[in-house]
């Protein structure tokens, strides 16, 4: 009598939790409450990515810890039904291409996508345009491969969020090559003739416009461009340089108050539970809304050990707060037909309950 041995069920790969010397190396405990953003309304992060279902309970545990209500997120469409019905109140999508596969027929899918993810009420796109993606994939702003993503983004009177840019420490190491990958002036040409050309176009500048160092760049275009705004997303690069010219940011977030959103650049992953995810909530709110003076507990890799950064927060006044945490991605959303009215309504309806 012969059997046949049942197949083995495959496993999930089990990957272990990140290292908390990279995420915790000064040992705050980050489970200690701490109280909500001084903001009349939800609190809004502009600019993440929330990248599976199975993702949110350890994501949204740490955001309510940290008193963060909804998330405007780049998710791959595969997840973004999911996480729509667990929590359809808190979260808003961008719409984006599939990254993981560059096959010759990605502007038809990413086209697909884009319908897709409209139906799920998105109104913005993003386009990912950092020196390494451009080297890799050969598609600047104004190639002609990319006209009939621009021509159904003006046609839904979409907006639009880019990255262009990265640190300036990669421009000075990894992007050193530059008939390779190209310098930064070209970069951000490339961007200005994109919104010159498309000059209706609300346009959000992801990661203070990829140049936090060059604040006088960042003015200049928000002074020539009037539908630009900026977000201040991405953790370790904003601990880094908006501490390095703490006093000049402070003035140009005061001085732009109307044009910048909150964000976070928050990355969700298997293996990144509720106290990585904290750290980075910690780390803005610091920035941010305090005078906090001192070591960040997150590494930073792109400085020796022996020179981590310094956080020294802006503690900016609670009218700009206001301003960055909720009223400008409320005005932003509701231009483009986006929002969350049902949880600005809920709020509401708790304060006035108090």
């Amino acid at each position: 009598m012969t059997t046949t041995a049942t197949p083995a069920k495959p496993v999930s790969p089990v990957l272990a939790p990140a290292n908390p010397d990279e995420y915790n190396r000064t040992g705050i405990d980050l489970r200690r409450p701490m109280p909500r953003p001084k903001v009349k309304g939800i609190t809004i992060d502009f600019h993440c990515h929330l990248f599976a279902a199975r993702h949110g309970r350890d994501w949204f545990e740490a955001a309510d810890h940290y008193g963060l209500d909804a998330f405007v997120t780049m998710t791959p469409l595969e997840e973004a039904v999911g996480i729509q019905r667990d929590h359809p109140d808190r979260i808003r999508f961008i719409v984006v291409p599939k990254w993981t596969e560059f096959t010759p027929d990605w502007i038809d899918d990413w086209l697909m996508r884009l319908e897709a993810f409209y139906n799920l009420g998105s109104r913005m796109v993003k386009f990912h345009a950092s020196p390494g993606t451009l080297q890799m994939r050969q598609l600047p702003l104004e190639s002609p491969k990319l006209k009939p993503i621009f021509r159904e983004i003006i046609a839904r009177k979409m907006a639009i969020m880019t990255h262009i840019g990265d640190p300036e420490v990669w421009y000075r190491g990894r992007y050193s090559d530059a008939a390779k990958y190209g310098t930064r002036e070209q970069h951000y040409r490339m961007w200005e003739d994109s919104m010159r050309e498309h000059p209706d176009t609300p346009w959000v500048g992801a990661h203070m416009g990829g140049n936090p160092e060059d604040l006088d760049r960042l003015q200049d275009m928000l002074d020539r461009y009037p539908k630009l705004m900026l977000d201040c997303s991405a953790t370790r690069w904003m601990q880094r340089e908006i501490s390095a010219h703490r006093d000049a940011a402070r003035e140009f977030f005061i001085r732009n108050q109307d044009r910048i959103l909150f964000g976070t650049d928050q990355v969700s992953g298997n293996d990144r539970g509720f106290d990585f995810l904290a750290s980075r909530f910690w780390v803005h709110r610091k920035l941010w809304e305090t005078a906090y003076i001192g070591p960040s507990p997150i590494i930073d890799p792109d400085l020796p050990n022996d020179a981590q950064p310094i956080i020294r927060g802006l503690a900016l006044p609670d009218e700009v707060l206001q301003k960055i945490y909720h009223d400008n991605p409320t005005a932003f959303l509701a231009k483009i037909g986006m929002g969350f009215n049902e949880l600005n309504e809920r709020e509401a309806a708790n304060r006035s309950a108090h």
